[in-house]
């Protein structure tokens, strides 16, 4: 081809190109879409891309907007909907092309974040599958993020909106739709959810980067997940051979043998051991090293069948998982990810049969402290079940005690970054391509995953993370709390408390800064992690917000600790929202550990005597002691006969604290800790 000829085509198909980026179809983000609600408010965006200098006009009713697109591409523009009708409404964008997107309500749009306890679907609630059944809500719709880590900030995420329906309401978050229901039944109004929760998340995972920067502290947080995530690949190479070579130096290897002498459905298993779980191998008389063989009878309903999800409860060695004699998994020196495995599955359905069913498990710890870190459960449908009890226990073989040099040369399993726990990750995968959407505000719980922190510390990522959603969006978002609920067993001791830490760090936030709220929720847990019932919770969401933000509700939170006084050697408590009365609530003799669980235990009171429970003081020892309390008036009067000159008080200071102090409107005090300034 001669050079003006190549000249010639070039030229062309230059113009060609140029020709189709400027006719580059206009284009909307998947939040953008069919049965979508938008907020009602005078600036709520509408945005894209196209080509750079196309026209677009958006049209909602007898509502219109026009824009040009920018150099790359990005348009948006601001609807005024403070007046619109709510619907339903086509929204047509037009560019080069035409876009409808159809059924579209306006009305009240909350962002719903955080992690397990937010994304926790409405039908593993108790009473989930009666509401499911009657769900059917045209103005009530949720749109969920898909769950993606990312190292850049995105401009779109994965993710449709449902319509609340007993065909689509399993998959709400359990707290967003109770929220939700009775939000809309005060207001009046279409309510959309925006779903951006993750299980297992930590707080500055939701931060982005430019906000965790700007603090000394977040940046080290910042910094070493990202080292972390440099370093993970060659670690993760070197941990097989150093691990081999371990063990054969030191004569720890595995041997051969038969699984279906110990995983087979049908097995003669009356010999084996009765154990239960979670618990160390050693501490239930099985060896600390060698192989293990651990199997549980399930028992299936022919309902079930394909809706079956097992959680083998996080075991601390190398293993293999069966089920009904069929291998579903095995993690070895090359294969594993930390030195605890995340173990859940979901059966196939042609793997489960009506009836008795065999899940069996061999542990193989060439090392030592080899056994199970959480309870182990079964979900079948939508139910929960433990199963911590009726395990059967065989040693295959045992390993004799480490030496002292084989312990000290023991090659430690590298961690797997997580994109959960490190800076910004989330930020930019769940929260970023958000940014745009117009919101009536954000409902947040979390925590669970940074208890272990201090106060101070906590409180600062929380506070950085509210600031950051806030500067990004451009407006003082309203921020909700959700206090972190009980949690775990009850103990006797007046002592530290990691889950209070974190509630103390919630309520200062919320105390510190504008236009924040919070929920408490100290009497709707139990000692599962996950407590099931999410209808109180939305519930009182719901109540916050329409008293906080809306002012609908004046009597809308239980009693917040206000100021407190020295009077001899009484400390005098005065609190927020007590204006009708302060209330003792009788406490039951007896209750009920978990909802996963029939086991009933005896209540033991902290401060036998006292009317009020939960209250403890310290002196400038700061040794802290429970106390007697009671209300007299508006106030509440506690003492310790030990504690002659009091300094500090603390409430419902435990991870699973007994407390009774209420508001009139039977909504619990807010648990927290102060000293005499």
């Amino acid at each position: 081809m001669s050079p003006s000829r190549f000249h010639t085509v070039g030229l062309a198909l230059v113009s060609l190109l140029s020709a189709a980026a400027l006719h580059a179809e206009v284009s909307l983000p998947s939040i953008l879409s069919d049965h979508m609600i938008l907020q009602r408010s005078a600036t709520t965006a509408v945005w894209g891309k196209a080509a750079a200098g196309e026209k677009i006009k958006v049209t909602l009713g007898d509502i219109r907007a026009e824009t040009t697109a920018a150099p790359d591409g990005r348009w948006k523009v601001k609807l005024n909907l403070s007046s619109a009708a709510e619907g339903p409404f086509d929204l047509l964008v037009e560019g080069v092309n035409r876009l409808t997107v159809s059924n579209v309500l306006v009305g009240e749009v909350w962002l719903c974040s955080g992690q397990s306890n937010m994304a926790y679907t409405l039908d593993r609630s108790p009473d989930g599958a009666a509401e499911i059944a009657r769900s059917a809500n045209t103005r009530l719709r949720q749109f969920r993020v898909d769950t993606r880590g990312s190292n850049e900030p995105l401009e779109n995420c994965k993710g449709s909106w449902i319509v609340a329906d007993p065909k689509t309401s399993a998959q709400f978050s359990a707290v967003g739709y109770y929220f939700a229901q009775d939000f809309q039944k005060n207001l009046n109004a279409p309510v959309g959810i925006v779903l951006s929760a993750w299980a297992g998340t930590v707080a500055t995972a939701w931060t982005s980067e430019a906000a965790l920067n700007t603090d000394p502290e977040l940046k080290s947080i910042l910094d070493r997940g990202r080292q972390q995530e440099r370093d993970y690949p060659a670690l993760k190479a070197a941990y097989p051979p150093a691990m081999a070579g371990w063990q054969s130096r030191y004569e720890r290897e595995d041997r051969p043998h038969d699984a279906t002498a110990y995983a087979a459905v049908q097995l003669a298993d009356q010999d084996w051991k009765t154990v239960e779980l979670p618990s160390k191998l050693k501490d239930l008389g099985l060896p600390d090293a060698g192989a293990v063989w651990l199997r549980k009878h399930v028992t299936l309903p022919a309902a079930s069948l394909g809706k079956v999800t097992i959680d083998i409860g996080g075991p601390s060695a190398f293993n293999t998982v069966y089920w009904n004699g069929e291998k579903l998994s095995e993690m070895t020196p090359a294969t594993a990810s930390g030195a605890v495995d995340s173990k859940r599955y979901v059966i196939p359905a042609a793997q489960c049969k009506e009836g008795d069913n065999v899940l069996a498990i061999r542990l193989f710890t060439p090392a030592e402290k080899s056994g199970f870190s959480w309870q182990p459960f079964v979900d079948i449908g939508t139910t929960r079940s433990l199963i911590a009890t009726g395990w059967l226990a065989k040693t295959e073989f045992a390993l004799p005690e480490l030496t002292a040099p084989a312990r000290k040369d023991l090659p430690q399993i590298p961690s797997a970054p997580d994109t959960r726990s490190v800076g910004s990750r989330l930020y930019n995968g769940m929260i970023a391509p958000l940014v745009p959407v117009s919101l009536a505000g954000v409902i947040w719980y979390q925590g669970e995953q940074d208890t272990g922190r201090s106060t101070a510390s906590y409180q600062k990522m929380l506070s950085a993370l509210i600031n950051d959603w806030r500067t990004q969006w451009g407006s003082e978002l309203p921020f909700l709390i959700c206090q972190l609920p009980n949690y775990g067993a009850k103990t006797t001791s007046a002592g530290p408390s990691r889950w209070a830490d974190i509630r103390q760090a919630q309520l200062q936030t919320t105390q510190a800064l504008p236009v924040t709220a919070q929920t408490v929720l100290i009497d709707v847990g139990d000692e599962n992690v996950h407590p099931p019932d999410k209808k109180p919770v939305g519930q009182r969401v719901a109540l916050t917000a329409l008293g906080e933000f809306y002012k609908k509700i004046s009597n809308h939170s239980g009693p917040v600790f206000k100021s407190l006084k020295l009077d001899g050697e009484k400390l005098v408590l005065t609190f927020t929202h007590a204006d009708r009365g302060l209330v003792a609530k009788p406490l039951p003799s007896r209750y009920q550990p978990t909802a996963l669980a029939p086991g009933i235990k005896d209540l033991i009171l902290p401060s036998p005597g006292s009317p009020l429970q939960g209250f403890a003081v310290c002196g400038p020892d700061k040794k802290w002691t429970w106390a007697d309390a009671r209300i007299e008036g508006s106030t509440v009067v506690v003492s310790a006969p030990s504690v002659p000159k009091p300094v500090g008080v603390r409430y419902a200071w435990a991870d699973n604290p007994t407390c009774n102090l209420y508001g009139s409107n039977d909504l619990p005090a807010s648990p927290f800790e102060a000293v005499i300034p």
